[in-house]
């Protein structure tokens, strides 16, 4: 079934703590069932975006941080829903043109047996998401370097090029924001195999036993 729209409007932005930031179980060593870990992740979702829509978004780089911290958010959900269902989800992304301009979008999927589609719960939660007109983002997975994040042929079905699997394990990579005039790199996203993420902004890079 068809789950892209026109004109879909940036997902709330959040603030989030580094632990759920570096690490997708801050919970579990001390005993928490996937349960109490996806509600934990789930109410620090809900709150802090409802905090960030009564403040200022600020300059274009706050804002953008809040985009990239929310996403960051989002993926530990996803991961540990995926973990908690036995269902694999995924995170697709494109080039879409809004309102003239080319920006990257980005759809949360669940596979089925029919194929991939959007989730039929979590709605309100996992909706798509747009980033700023003037970065520009690259996708860069272990086994498939410097992935060409396109336009969608609107005939086909696409597959995730970034999936959570069932079994609790990530598609291993990194994900970059860059300024569309200067290709100066503002932010990134680097996750191992077992979903352990962490925010960088520019000037820094990733620890050796990270990748």
């Amino acid at each position: 079934m068809p789950i892209w729209v026109t004109g879909a409007r940036s997902s709330p932005r959040l603030k989030i703590s580094t632990s759920i930031l570096h690490g997708r179980n801050p919970l579990a060593e001390k005993g928490f069932s996937l349960i109490e870990l996806l509600i934990a992740v789930l109410v620090i979702v809900l709150l802090t975006s409802i905090v960030s829509l009564n403040v200022g978004r600020g300059d274009g780089t706050v804002a953008l941080k809040e985009d990239v911290t929310h996403l960051v958010a989002l993926m530990n959900y996803v991961q540990t829903e995926a973990e908690m269902l036995g269902v694999d989800h995924g995170l697709y992304l494109e080039q879409k043109s809004i309102q003239g301009v080319d920006r990257t979008t980005g759809y949360w999927l669940r596979r089925y047996d029919q194929g991939w589609a959007e989730p039929t719960g979590s709605r309100e939660l996992l909706t798509p998401f747009v980033f700023d007109q003037n970065t520009e983002l690259w996708l860069t997975l272990a086994e498939y370097p410097n992935v060409d994040i396109g336009r969608r042929d609107p005939d086909l079905r696409p597959s995730p090029q970034i999936v959570f699997f069932a079994s609790g394990e990530v598609t291993e990579g990194h994900i970059e924001w860059l300024t569309r005039d200067t290709r100066e790199r503002l932010f990134s996203v680097d996750w191992n195999f077992f979903g352990d993420f962490k925010l960088l902004t520019s000037g820094e890079r990733p620890d050796a036993d990270q990748r």
